[in-house]
């Protein structure tokens, strides 16, 4: 059940998941599934969609269910996000952050559809898409119960016969981290500088990103803006 306003959006609904996930010691994968009750809740107040300069948008999803198969056993979970954009004298600052959390006992498979990985174009950039989560034994990385990420960013028009045009320059520093323990989460780093423009279609986004812990830079393409 879907209710959606100008500034406001919230949902209600039942979720099923199965997948095929590896097991919390990293060995074998095993077919794990879990049925949800959820609700989401999306506030918006910009001055401008899809090119917002100024305002703010939280968003809140909070769940919970059990496991099923031989082994049924009850969990939470919640995931907050938030985005902020500052107006400065030249151009403006956005800010972006989102945690997300999965309490559950001890030992237990979940979904890897329940869980967290973070990572690419919308989230840390100068990794590849979902690419940040837990080490396990084998090498493999997989979701997490614990997620924090966060990015800055300096958005700057650019001025063409000294009036500002449809272009922006963009210097950013980003953060994330997942973990199946809190005390897990241990941030990956990239940093960069990118172009804005004011499409016919939406914002498009291009970005030059450097992956401090692998070392390596990355080109990031996102076209909209959604929140």
């Amino acid at each position: 059940r879907n209710q959606q306003e100008d500034r406001s959006e919230r949902s209600i609904y039942a979720q099923y998941d199965r997948a095929n996930t590896t097991s919390r010691e990293g060995i074998l994968p095993v077919i794990t599934q879990a049925l949800s009750a959820n609700f989401a809740l999306t506030l918006r107040n910009f001055d401008s969609i899809p090119f917002p300069s100024r305002g703010w948008g939280l968003g809140l999803e909070v769940g919970g269910g059990a496991t099923l198969g031989a082994q049924t056993e009850p969990y939470g979970r919640v995931l907050t996000r938030g985005l902020l954009y500052l107006p400065l004298q030249t151009g403006r600052i956005a800010t972006r952050a989102e945690v997300g959390a999965v309490l559950a006992n001890e030992g237990i498979d979940l979904p890897r559809t329940q869980l967290f990985l973070t990572g690419g174009d919308t989230t840390v950039r100068g990794y590849t898409y979902r690419d940040i989560g837990v080490l396990r034994a084998n090498g493999a990385v997989s979701p997490g119960r614990y997620l924090a990420s966060g990015s800055m960013e300096w958005q700057r028009p650019i001025t063409v016969n000294g009036a500002p045009s449809s272009w922006e320059s963009a210097l950013f520093v980003d953060a994330g981290a997942v973990g199946d323990e809190p005390a897990e989460l241990r941030p990956r780093w990239g940093v960069g500088a990118g172009v804005r423009w004011k499409s016919p279609v939406g914002p498009l986004q291009l970005d030059l990103a450097y992956g401090v812990e692998v070392q390596s830079l990355r080109l990031h393409m996102n076209v909209g803006f959604s929140f």
